[in-house]
């Protein structure tokens, strides 16, 4: 059995609680007439609270662990069980669950 693929809905998070939006690459998939994620799509990072030096705040996010056989483009969509890395690995929330990949 698959893994629920991500969209522009699913809510994506740095692992510092700031909420990510998803800037698609790809707009001719969609789920529900949401654009799918793909593993070369950024998600834009607003209000993380890391503050610290020498550490910057997380602005973007690039992904990890994408589906290994569903492509999009010619692309890997990305999965709930996909990693989030900003500075530190975010959080994926389950979002749409019809359609899986693997």
């Amino acid at each position: 059995m698959g893994t629920p693929v991500i969209t522009s809905q699913t809510t994506v998070m740095c692992g510092h609680g700031g909420s990510a939006t998803h800037v698609p690459t790809n707009m001719r998939v969609r789920i529900a007439s949401m654009p799918v994620a793909v593993a070369s799509d950024q998600h834009v990072v607003a209000g993380c609270s890391l503050s610290s030096v020498p550490s910057t705040p997380c602005t973007t996010l690039t992904w990890s662990v994408p589906a290994l056989r569903v492509k999009a483009g010619g692309v890997p969509v990305l999965v709930q069980t996909s990693v989030p890395m900003g500075i530190g690995p975010g959080v994926v929330a389950v979002g749409q669950v019809r359609v899986m990949a693997t």
